[in-house]
C-alpha cells in the first residue's frame, strides 16, 4: 500500500506548526532575529556610506612596504574647524574630500598613530606632539624641510601628513581618519556625554565641555604634553563607557553614535565600508586595559628662530619604539621607557 493510499491522521491534519509549537517558536525567533540583523546591517552600510572620502596621492614606490599579515596602522588627525580664519562655509571634511586642499586654512591639533595587531586583541595609540620639529614631506612625498609636524597637514593636506609620519616612523600608514572639533563635540553628545576620571573624582562632560577639556593646554601641568594626556584619557574613557554602558548592544544608542561618527569623520577612499565593519566587529571584545596609550619619546622643548617653540623628539628611542611596534613586541621598549605611557586616569590633570 502506498503512502498516498493511507488517510492522514488527526495529528497530521493539524500541520507542522501546531504539532511542534516549541520548535516553531524557536524558528520564529530565529527568523525575526535574522530580519533585524539584516535590517541593521543594511542601515549600517547606508550610514557608513555617508562618510566623506579623501585621496592619498603618494607614489607607492616611495612609501614603506605594507606590513606582513593583517596588522593595521591608522593615522588619526584631529583638527580645528578653520572657521575662525576662513568664512567660505566649507569645513575640513569637505575640503579634504574635494581634492583641492586650502593651504594654511587648518591646523592639526592632534596626531595619533594607532597600531592594530593582526589578532585584533588590542591596540597601541602613539601621540606625536603637535610642535614636534621633524622633516616635512608634501602631498607628492617630496621633502620640503624641517618644521612643526602640524605644518604637514596645514600646508600639504592629508597626503602630506601621511608621508611625513611614514618618513618619521618607517611604518606604513594603511588608513587615515580625520576628525574636526565640531565632529568631536557631536560624537560626545551622541554618547550622552562622557564621564572622565580626574584626580578630583569624575566629571561627565557634554560636547562643549569635552572640547574645553581636550583642547586646554595653558592651565594644565606640562602644557601641550598635559593636553596630550587629556586627549588620551578622554579616548580611554570613551572606550570604557561604550563597553560598560552597553552602547554596542543598544540599537538606538549605537545608531545615534554611528550616525554622528559617519557625519563627523573623513577616511581615505581605499578604506571600504566592508573593511570598516569587519575591523569594528573583530575588535568588539577589547577592553580599555587592552589599549596601550603613549607619547613618542621626546628629548625636551626648544626654540627655533623660524618655527618658534618646538619639541625635540628622541630619534634613537623613537626608532626603537617604531621597530618594536612593527615586530609586535613592546615589552622591552616599555621596560626601558615607562615614562612614555599614559598615567592612570586619577593621575591625569
Amino acid at each position: 500500500m502506498s503512502r498516498r493510499d493511507v488517510a492522514p491522521t488527526d495529528d497530521e491534519r493539524r500541520g507542522f506548526v501546531r504539532r511542534h509549537p516549541a520548535l516553531s517558536s524557536v524558528m520564529g525567533l530565529f527568523l525575526l532575529l535574522l530580519v533585524v540583523v539584516l535590517a541593521f546591517a543594511l542601515w549600517l552600510n547606508s550610514s557608513l556610506g555617508n562618510i566623506d572620502r579623501l585621496q592619498v596621492t603618494l607614489d607607492e614606490q616611495d612609501r614603506p612596504p605594507a606590513g606582513q599579515g593583517e596588522d593595521l596602522n591608522i593615522l588619526l588627525l584631529g583638527t580645528d574647524a578653520g572657521s575662525e580664519r576662513n568664512s567660505d562655509g566649507r569645513g575640513i571634511l569637505e575640503d579634504a574630500a574635494s581634492g583641492d586642499w586650502p593651504t594654511g586654512k587648518y591646523r592639526s591639533d592632534t596626531t595619533m598613530l594607532v597600531h592594530v595587531p593582526a589578532d585584533r586583541d588590542g591596540a597601541v595609540v602613539m601621540s606625536i606632539p603637535r610642535d614636534s620639529y621633524v622633516p616635512i614631506y608634501d602631498e607628492r612625498g617630496d621633502l620640503t624641510g624641517p618644521d612643526k609636524i602640524n605644518a604637514a597637514l596645514s600646508l600639504h593636506g592629508p597626503s602630506g601628513a601621511v608621508s611625513t609620519v611614514e618618513n618619521l616612523t618607517g611604518l606604513r600608514v594603511d588608513h587615515v581618519t580625520m576628525l574636526d572639533w565640531d565632529g568631536f563635540r557631536d560624537i560626545t553628545d551622541a554618547l550622552g556625554g562622557v564621564t572622565v576620571p580626574t584626580p578630583e573624582g569624575t566629571s561627565t562632560l557634554d560636547g562643549d565641555e569635552a572640547l574645553d577639556y581636550v583642547r586646554e593646554r595653558y592651565s594644565v601641568a606640562g602644557g601641550d604634553f598635559g593636553r596630550i594626556q587629556r586627549q588620551q584619557n578622554f579616548l580611554r574613557a570613551i572606550v570604557a563607557q561604550t563597553l560598560s554602558r552597553g552602547t554596542l548592544s543598544n540599537p538606538l544608542k549605537l545608531r545615534s553614535t554611528v550616525d554622528a561618527v559617519s557625519e563627523s569623520v573623513a577616511v581615505d577612499e581605499e578604506w571600504s565600508n566592508g573593511e570598516i565593519r569587519s575591523l569594528a566587529f573583530s575588535m568588539r571584545s577589547i577592553r580599555p586595559s587592552d589599549i596601550t596609550f603613549m607619547t613618542v619619546p621626546v628629548i625636551g622643548t626648544d626654540t627655533d628662530p623660524t618655527a618658534g617653540s618646538i619639541v625635540r623628539l628622541d630619534d634613537v628611542e623613537g626608532q626603537r619604539l617604531y621597530d618594536a611596534v612593527a615586530a609586535g613586541n613592546l615589552s622591552a621598549f616599555l621596560a626601558d621607557n615607562p615614562d612614555v605611557l599614559l598615567p592612570p586616569s586619577d593621575q591625569v590633570d
